[in-house]
C-alpha cells in the first residue's frame, strides 16, 4: 500500500511540474497572432489588448512572403490603428527584404518568415489603454500574390514607466 502512495504522490508531483511549465511566463510574454485569412480588399485585421498603462509594449508586424515576386526587394504596407475611443491614424511605410530592421526566421526557397518592429518601448496613459484595432494592407495590391499571411506579436513588460 506504501508504495501505490508514493507512486501517487511522485504522479501527482510529475502533474503539476507539468503544468507549471506550461504556464505562460510573468512579466515578458511573447504573443503572437497569426491572421491568414484575409478580406477581400487584401486587409489583414488585428484587435490588440493594450491595457495596462504600467507596461511599455513592442509591437512587430510578421510576414510569409514569397521574395522573387517582390520588386525592389521591399513591401509597402499602410497600417491603420484605431485607438479605443474610436480614433485612426494611417501611414504608409516600406518595409525592407534585407537589412537591419528585418528579421528573417526562416527562409525555404524563395519564401521567407520575416519580422519587422513597428514600434518599441510604447506606453499608454490610461485613456489610451484598452482594445486596439490594427488593419495593414500592401500599398499596391498586385503583391496580394506574394503574401501568404501577415501575423501581429506583441511583447509587454513591467515597469517601464
Amino acid at each position: 500500500m506504501a508504495a501505490n502512495n508514493r507512486r501517487l504522490l511522485l504522479a501527482a508531483v510529475l502533474l503539476l511540474g507539468l503544468l507549471a511549465g506550461c504556464a505562460k511566463p510573468a512579466g515578458d510574454y511573447f504573443f503572437v497572432s497569426t491572421e491568414t485569412a484575409r478580406s477581400q480588399q487584401g486587409r489583414y485585421d488585428f484587435s490588440l489588448a493594450l491595457d495596462d498603462s504600467t507596461r511599455s509594449y513592442t509591437i512587430a508586424l510578421a510576414a510569409r512572403l514569397v521574395a522573387s515576386r517582390i520588386p525592389e526587394r521591399q513591401i509597402g504596407l499602410e497600417i491603420r490603428r484605431t485607438s479605443p475611443f474610436g480614433e485612426t491614424a494611417i501611414e504608409r511605410r516600406s518595409f525592407p527584404l534585407e537589412g537591419d530592421s528585418i528579421r528573417i526566421t526562416k527562409g525555404s526557397g524563395s519564401v521567407i518568415d520575416c519580422e519587422w518592429i513597428l514600434q518599441e518601448r510604447l506606453q499608454l496613459d490610461g485613456a489610451e489603454t484598452g482594445l486596439w484595432q490594427l488593419s495593414v494592407s500592401p500599398i499596391d495590391t498586385n503583391l496580394l500574390t506574394a503574401i501568404y499571411g501577415i501575423g501581429l506579436s506583441y511583447k509587454d513588460s513591467y515597469g517601464k514607466r
